[in-house]
């Protein structure tokens, strides 16, 4: 990869701003037009990668790189942007913060990025925008020096152009499991969109969350005992024995006090969490009540044993020691 002389004013560039930069920038920097045009000749040491938005380097950007060209892109034409004037969102800012469905940040194709409403900025090559209306959200500099959007705010830009609903409904699931946004915050966000609840991915995730749903398996295992017709039951409630904590199943019908677990390694955040799903499961059982255990590869392709299994549960309880255990929904 050719680097920028460090003797040439724009090698400043390189320890700020990873070698990207902006033609007014150079021009700043008093570096004459001809010779911007020079460099960016075919084969030169720079490469033109959005208009107005140059690499002061040939080869392939670096993830970092490609975020600042992004912002570089959508910041107003001349000036430096004012902090938080332009911000990350969308799947750059949910990939670094380390959601499993929104893949690693280097794969990302698309980068997203969030402008003040009367602004005019196109998308472009692999650059996405969305308008805030109203006044712009408050965001965040990033460790890197990026400023970004918070994670609420980049679920909601995400939710009119995420096409896949299994996936948004993962990343909504997984930003609140992970406490990387508050559950009311993230609702808000979602909500704050006029006509968000007409898109069927933002309904049917404001309906899981406020139900108490916190994974993606749970969402599908809420869609399958729904279309079976059982009752609702809760979801992540904090079960309490004589007043004293007792566990968090996953699913609670406290009318007849039964409760479903779903065993699955790969929607726990670690081993570890598996194991304390299994020793969850083991303390329910010692308590005296009935403890329905299932995989979500189960529930898809063959959930009639685990519903025939609760059907005989519900239509007989309340079990065990119904009468000393209390509740509390999800928060």
């Amino acid at each position: 990869m050719t680097r920028a002389n460090p003797l040439d004013p724009v090698s400043l560039l390189g320890a700020d701003q990873q070698h990207i930069a902006t033609r007014a920038q150079l021009r700043r920097l008093g570096m004459p037009s001809g010779t911007i045009a020079h460099r960016l000749r075919p084969g030169g040491p720079w490469q033109q990668v959005l208009p107005r938005v140059i690499c002061l380097q040939s080869g392939r950007l670096t993830v970092h790189q490609k975020l600042r060209a992004a912002l570089a892109y959508a910041s107003p034409k001349g000036r430096e942007p004012q902090p938080g004037e332009v911000l990350l969102t969308g799947l750059a800012v949910l990939a670094d913060a380390g959601l499993p469905s929104a893949g690693h940040p280097a794969d990302l194709a698309e980068v997203d990025v969030l402008i003040p409403s009367q602004r005019r900025v196109a998308d472009r090559e692999f650059v996405r925008v969305h308008r805030a209306t109203g006044v712009m959200p408050g965001g965040f500099e990033r460790d890197d020096g990026l400023w970004s959007a918070t994670v609420a705010r980049a679920l909601a830009d995400l939710a009119p152009r995420e096409t896949g609903p299994r996936r948004f409904r993962a990343l909504c699931a997984e930003a609140v499991q992970r406490r990387h946004c508050e559950l009311g915050e993230l609702l808000d966000q979602l909500l704050a969109r006029t006509g968000a609840l007409a898109l069927p991915q933002v309904a049917r995730v404001v309906e899981d969350l406020t139900a108490g749903v916190r994974s993606v398996v749970e969402g599908e295992a809420r869609d399958v005992l729904s279309g079976a017709g059982l009752p609702e039951p809760l979801w992540n409630p904090v079960l309490f024995l004589d007043g004293r904590f007792l566990a968090v199943p996953d699913a609670y019908w406290p009318h007849a006090c039964v409760a479903l677990e779903i065993d699955s390694r790969a929607y726990h955040l670690r081993p570890a969490d598996h194991e304390r799903g299994l020793a969850r499961a083991n303390r329910l059982t010692a308590s005296g009540l009935p403890v329905v255990r299932t995989t979500p590869t189960q529930l898809r392709r063959d959930p009639a044993p685990v519903l025939h299994e609760l059907t005989a549960l519900l239509t007989t309880g309340p079990h065990g020691r119904h009468h000393r255990i209390t509740w509390r929904r999800a928060q």
